[in-house]
């Protein structure tokens, strides 16, 4: 009950505090002014501090007084190149960047987290290293966190997390045991054609022409590579191609991402789809390549135990009927590089807005409910004590 005033108490600081990096929404590797905010807070309610990590990345650790075990908190902090359109008194002030996935929520319950906890440092039964992590949305920054030795100087034991989701009502909960998110890889199909005159394709080797061939078939091989029992998807989002509606260019460039639940076909996929497109491009005379960029992460799988620790403080927060497993969805996260080296569970909770239909993470017009971070506060310290006693 104590623990409940006292986030009751900091619940507009909360939201001022969200709404504070709503304001000032940073690009991946660019979080600054986040990290320095971050950073100044967990100074000031005296848990030790490292900056700099993975280039802008914050480590906070509280040391209870009593013994116990160590577990870590994981928060992302990284914005997305969109134009806010939701007209609020906190939007983005920022040109062409606005928080458009919920990273501002995570961030600020984490603070505000570790601010309360810490003034229960006394009865405080081990440590929590709380991880504010860079670059989630480009899946870059767990990667050089975890290389920076984030969890095994800290001998860190389990870690846990949440993510804010407009497509569930404020007040539930999922944690899905399991496989709970898909692996992610953004690639770059290059078609090399010969250019020439738009009179006399003849003459030239249109890349156009491959690569819409290659686009078209990519689906075709998801669907014949991987058991209708599972699931993958493949997004083309970019397509690049000529300077003249006259000419016939020597290059044409695709980008897009894949994504899949089981490793094993993100393997055979990504191990099909570039014979896929070497064969296709030869037999237009063309030649093409396929090629990861960027950052990857495998597929996000909760651990048994601390997915069931969820559940069971999930529902003694909540009530048992607002907490369930939901179902793997398709988005991805780093997180899961995290979750591969200790146990834990990354659970979602509901911030869908009122009063209109909830847009899609990632869209201009995304928005939470603002009741969400104070159930998500509540819910994360029931976690972490739990899992401290456990």
């Amino acid at each position: 009950m104590e623990l409940r005033d006292d986030l009751l108490r900091h619940g507009d600081d909360l939201v001022e505090l969200r709404r504070d990096l709503h304001r000032h929404p940073e690009l991946s590797f660019a979080e600054h002014r986040t990290a320095e905010r971050v950073a100044e807070r967990l100074h000031r309610a005296g848990l030790e501090v490292t900056t700099g990590i993975a280039g802008t990345g914050v480590v906070g650790v509280l040391r209870g007084d009593q013994p116990g075990r160590t577990i870590a908190w994981r928060a992302d902090m990284d914005a997305l190149p969109l134009i806010e359109t939701i007209d609020s008194p906190f939007r983005s002030t920022v040109p062409e960047v606005m928080h458009a996935c919920g990273h501002d929520g995570h961030t600020a319950i984490a603070v505000v987290l570790a601010e309360v906890l810490a003034g229960q440092r006394r009865s405080l039964p081990g440590n929590i290293v709380f991880l504010f992590q860079p670059a989630e949305e480009v899946f870059g920054g767990a990667r050089p966190m975890l290389e920076a030795g984030v969890l095994d100087t800290h001998a860190v034991d389990e870690i846990y997390g949440l993510h804010l989701t407009s497509r569930m009502p404020v007040g539930r909960v999922e944690a899905c045991p399991g496989v709970s998110m898909a692996s992610a890889d953004f690639l770059e199909i290059e078609v090399k054609g010969r250019g020439g005159h738009g009179a006399s394709p003849h003459l030239a080797v249109d890349p156009i022409v491959v690569a819409a061939q290659i686009l078209v078939g990519l689906q075709h091989l998801v669907t014949r590579t991987v058991s209708a029992q599972h699931t993958a998807v493949l997004t083309m989002g970019q397509f690049f191609a000529g300077a003249a509606p006259n000419i016939i260019p020597e290059l044409a460039v695709m980008r897009g991402s894949l994504r899949a639940l089981r490793s094993t076909d993100r393997r055979a996929l990504l191990e099909q789809l570039a014979v896929y497109v070497q064969a296709i491009a030869g037999a237009y005379q063309a030649q093409a390549s396929l090629r990861t960029i960027g950052g990857s992460c495998p597929p996000l799988v909760n651990h048994a135990r601390p997915t069931a620790l969820v559940h069971s403080c999930a529902g003694t927060e909540l009530g048992t009927s607002c907490v369930e497993p939901g179902e793997a969805v398709l988005a991805s996260d780093d997180m899961s590089l995290f979750l591969e080296q200790r146990p834990g569970c990354y659970f979602r909770v509901g911030a869908a807005p009122e009063g209109r239909p909830p847009a899609p993470h990632h869209s201009p017009d995304f928005e939470i409910h603002e009741g969400s971070l104070a159930v998500g506060a509540r819910v994360a310290a029931a976690v972490l004590l739990a899992a401290l006693q456990a």
